[in-house]
């Protein structure tokens, strides 16, 4: 080698750039489409990683009406495929009648097997565990029935030892009971044993092995929100020696998960209640990587939640990333420096304080789009691999809403706007104040729609919305804040009132001795027709 520095120097300046690659990853939460939960990960001799979650169904109607497994998978951390439902209650013939209750399932595989353990209520309304096999690790599940010998049992966790051992893991009353599996993985051995040494342990256990000792990774009792606590034994069965919390709380009660090492890292897959604005039951499943001291201790997780800068993908669903961008304006060949693909992007993320403004053509000409938002399928919008050029820039906001112009929604579920239903769902409408406006049709007032606003006392505050009804619409369309500040505070339009336009409306009031205030879009009981919400507005005055 004739020059042994230069060759050391472009190691050194290449190492960078290889450990940055190295680092991407998908950001939190996993899945944007849907809301997911209860995570078990599993990597299979294929290469790919395997996420077997639970589902929440929207709008929330508790964990009862939980229902419709899906699997995901990766190869790179990045870009998540969705191979669907696979297992639903209504296949489930055992099941109780009512449906609902599929809860935190796992999967295991032997022999040439995948082995899916589900948490099922049967028609007398007592928990079993179902079980269902394949030949492949995210299709083909036929169901074979339930595990014998145990008692009224749910979150099942199955750890295969390295001597071909398999072992179970279950709760009843927030309790651990372990056992071994006889070789058809069916029945239980001997008997269900509590576990010593997880006093904390509220549900969801997890046991993976590493260099030579046993982990348990479980939810504690902590209120209001639950903690990660571990334990390390040196057996299956324990005893185990409680080591403390290894996870913060969320904004959430829960936080279910499980671990795995994937490509020389460890990664622990828990959920959060980000997605849907903090609804405990609407949850999102994420991840984050795990260290370990030299004596096999856990150090704490450092959470993460969607992205530090502008985002942009290939495919919808924040998937196939391109890469990320910083405030500055991009012609074509600027994206092509940055490894962005012009006429390419899919999906957005948007996060706060940024705002991105897209053009059709180059150098910032034609039909242009603006987001202070994610976007998650441009298709909606008509600007799905178009984007041709980009301006970024900071913003900052004085609105203390959320969502104002109801343009981020999951599952017809619109994030920070709280409803025991979809009556109310954001639709596309580039007639307001962005691409979406919150949209009502029926006869009667739907249920209420609200979002809860914190406030300073003694403050006087201007609120402001824009309201619409369909021409032909009878009633009125109402935003109030359910007699918060005034039984008399109520924004009212009349349907045949410029029937079909945007009006805007604007009100102030002084806060007083109140510490928040609700907002609410609805509409007169006689109402009868298509109402609309956009760009609602609540600031100090």
């Amino acid at each position: 080698m004739k020059n042994p520095l230069k060759f050391l120097l472009a190691i050194l300046v290449l190492l960078p750039v290889l450990q940055v690659q190295s680092q991407n990853r998908r950001s939190n939460p996993i899945v944007s489409h849907m809301f997911t939960a209860d995570a078990t990960a599993r990597v299979w001799d294929d290469g790919r990683l395997y996420l077997y979650p639970s589902t929440d169904v929207a709008p929330s109607r508790g964990y009862q009406t939980m229902d419709g497994y899906h699997i995901f998978s990766t190869d790179d951390m990045i870009t998540w495929k969705d191979h669907g439902e696979f297992l639903h209650s209504r296949d489930v013939d055992w099941g109780t009648d009512k449906g609902g209750l599929m809860w935190a399932p796992d999967c295991v595989y032997k022999d040439g097997t995948y082995y899916y353990f589900f948490p099922h209520k049967n028609k007398k309304m007592v928990w079993e565990l179902g079980v269902a096999t394949s030949k492949k690790p995210a299709s083909g599940f036929k169901l074979q029935g339930i595990v014998k010998g145990g008692k009224t049992f749910c979150d099942p966790n199955v750890f295969i030892d390295d001597d071909g051992q398999v072992y179970l893991y279950a709760v009843v009353d927030a309790k651990c009971y372990a056992a071994k599996l006889k070789d058809n993985m069916m029945e239980i051995e001997g008997e269900m044993v509590h576990q010593k040494g997880v006093d904390e342990h509220r549900e969801g256990p997890f046991v993976f092995k590493r260099k030579g000792k046993y982990y348990m990774i479980y939810p504690d009792h902590k209120k209001p929100y639950n903690e990660m606590q571990y334990s390390i034994g040196e057996s299956p069965l324990g005893p185990w020696e409680p080591k403390g919390a290894i996870m913060t709380h969320n904004s959430i009660i829960t936080m279910h998960g499980s671990m795995v090492e994937f490509k020389g890292q460890w990664y622990i897959f828990y959920h959060t209640g980000e997605l849907s604005g903090g609804i405990e039951t609407n949850r999102s499943v994420c991840f984050d990587p795990i260290n370990f001291n030299e004596d096999g201790t856990i150090q704490m997780v450092k959470k993460s939640q969607g992205v530090a800068l502008p985002t942009f993908h290939n495919d919808i669903n924040f998937n196939k990333m391109f890469g990320t961008l910083p405030v500055g304006a991009y012609t074509k060949s600027d994206l092509k420096k940055k490894r962005i693909s012009a006429n390419a992007i899919s999906s957005i993320q948007v996060p706060k304080g940024y705002l991105v403004e897209c053009f059709e053509k180059d150098n910032f000409k034609g039909k242009s789009w603006t987001f202070k938002e994610d976007r998650i399928n441009l298709n909606e919008i008509g600007c799905d691999n178009v984007i041709t050029s980009i301006k970024i820039s900071k913003v900052t906001s004085n609105n203390l809403v959320k969502n104002p112009s109801f343009e981020i929604t999951t599952q017809k579920l619109v994030k920070y706007w709280n409803s025991k239903s979809v009556q109310c769902t954001s639709g596309v409408d580039d007639t307001g104040a962005g691409y979406y406006s919150l949209q009502y049709e029926g006869k009667g007032a739907p249920k209420d729609i609200i979002q809860k606003v914190t406030l300073k006392p003694n403050t006087n505050y201007e609120i402001s919305v824009m309201l619409k009804a369909k021409p032909g619409t009878k009633g009125k369309v109402v935003f109030d804040t359910t007699g918060n500040l005034d039984a008399s505070f109520k924004i009212e339009l009349d349907a045949k009132t410029n029937s079909g336009e945007w009006v805007k409306f604007k009100e102030t009031f002084n806060s007083g001795a109140l510490k928040s205030v609700n907002l609410r879009c609805t509409t007169t009981e006689d109402f009868y027709g298509h109402a609309y919400w956009d760009n609602v507005v609540l600031k100090e005055k």
